[in-house]
């Protein structure tokens, strides 16, 4: 029998000790590589949909909070600014590119953002065939997310709810008309509805909503625009050159009644927020790849007194001192191996559920369809721990006397 063939049939004399390794390898490997892979594609759509927007200005409240709302739709906005306030800003000579926002309400869960055709172009979202922009109140532009999951086209008509969740009052007197379907982009746009910011104010202007399971500070900061003004919710802007960054954010806090929140400091802050509890989970994976390592050095190191007799009598048939050190290797290769292919295949079902899952919230896009560099070094990782847990049994089996085991035998 090969070497192969003979350490598969010393893993089948123990199932259920090769089966506990195997379990608790996979276990870990399969933590470490969902962390993986929902971290790379978090901080690839963050960083997509952070691209180009250097600064957020809003309602003052968490500056946290505003660039969830604002840039990521993930979140209540922290209200509403004036128009006048916003116009003041845009003129400032240090400010590039404004792109006005205004929400408050949702089509099936998607947010109605009002806005302008420039932010479709900051994402290069392009419209499919067909489809042109708005250019009247009431006309919108769905995302192709938003497109597919309602079944609206051209010429549809719908109607949007009040908050930024489903199930809100419906607008029914003020019906919105499709008049395009953007392409896919990759970027949080795909799950919105766009139209023109005036469509917002139209609608609000002649309702005010109250949210009453919210509270009351809540439903100051939940009005939808309009509700006291012509306001609008959120400004992404683009600096004019690299000077503003040291001064326009603190001229708004300090001399505005507005906030300005930096996408970059505030997504670094997130990551730092969660990093530490990716973080544990990475070291809990790492314990169960060690235990199981221990698991597999304590059951070959006990396996050599029981299979000196066959390892005497290998040697004896005329097999070589490295093919029984190569045996042990292997074996310990194998529960390496299974472990490996059962974690790698398991961490990659899980953040495909997840992804599942999640895309009933529409925040965050995840597959498990993806294979990353770094699960090569996870791979590499384990074979290196199996090839350290085997080492001394291995060495013990390379030293087996023949002569003194038989004749005991």
């Amino acid at each position: 029998m090969n070497t192969p063939g003979l350490s598969f049939a010393y893993l089948r004399y123990k199932p259920l000790a090769a089966a506990v390794n195997i379990v608790i390898s996979a276990s870990g490997i399969a933590l470490i590589a969902a962390l993986l892979l929902i971290r790379s594609q978090a901080q690839v759509e963050f960083g997509r949909n952070l691209e180009g927007i250097d600064l957020v200005v809003g309602a003052k409240g968490s500056p946290l909070q505003l660039i969830l709302s604002a840039v990521f739709h993930a979140d209540i906005p922290t209200g509403n600014i004036p128009l006048a306030e916003a116009e003041k800003l845009q003129a400032h000579p240090l400010v590039g590119q404004v792109i006005p926002e205004a929400l408050g309400d949702n089509f099936q869960g998607f947010p109605i953002v009002g806005t302008e055709p420039a932010y479709a172009a900051h994402y290069g979202a392009k419209l499919q065939p067909g489809g042109r922009w708005w250019s009247q109140p009431m006309e919108a532009v769905l995302g192709a997310e938003t497109a597919r999951k309602s079944g609206m086209t051209p010429g549809a008509s719908f109607t949007g709810s009040h908050g930024l969740a489903a199930g809100g009052e419906e607008h029914k007197e003020f019906p919105y008309r499709v008049v395009g379907v953007l392409q896919p982009s990759g970027t949080v746009i795909d799950r919105l509805v766009l139209t023109s910011v005036e469509s917002v104010w139209r609608i609000h202007e002649h309702h005010h909503h109250d949210d009453g399971d919210a509270g009351e500070e809540a439903e100051e900061k939940e009005r939808a625009p309009g509700s006291g003004g012509r306001e609008i919710t959120a400004l992404l802007i683009h600096y004019q050159s690299p000077l503003a960054a040291a001064t326009l954010p603190r001229l708004v806090n300090a001399s505005t009644s507005l906030q300005a929140a930096s996408p970059a400091f505030e997504a670094a802050r997130l990551n730092n927020l969660l990093g530490a509890g990716a973080e544990a989970l990475e070291a809990l994976g790492g314990l169960l790849i060690l235990l199981a390592g221990f698991g597999v050095f304590a059951g070959l190191y006990n396996a050599m007194d029981e299979r000196r007799y066959d390892l005497a009598l290998l040697r004896s048939f005329g097999a070589r001192p490295t093919r029984l050190f190569a045996l042990t290797l292997t074996e310990s290769a194998m529960i390496a191996l299974l472990g490996c292919v059962l974690g790698l295949a398991l961490g990659h079902l899980c953040t495909h559920l997840a992804g599942a899952w999640l895309a009933s919230s529409r925040h965050l896009r995840l597959t498990g369809a993806i294979l990353l560099p770094e699960e090569a070094w996870l791979v590499l990782s384990a074979f290196a721990l199996a090839a350290f847990a085997a080492a001394l049994p291995a060495l013990r089996a390379y030293r087996t006397d023949v002569f003194h085991t038989l004749v005991l035998r």
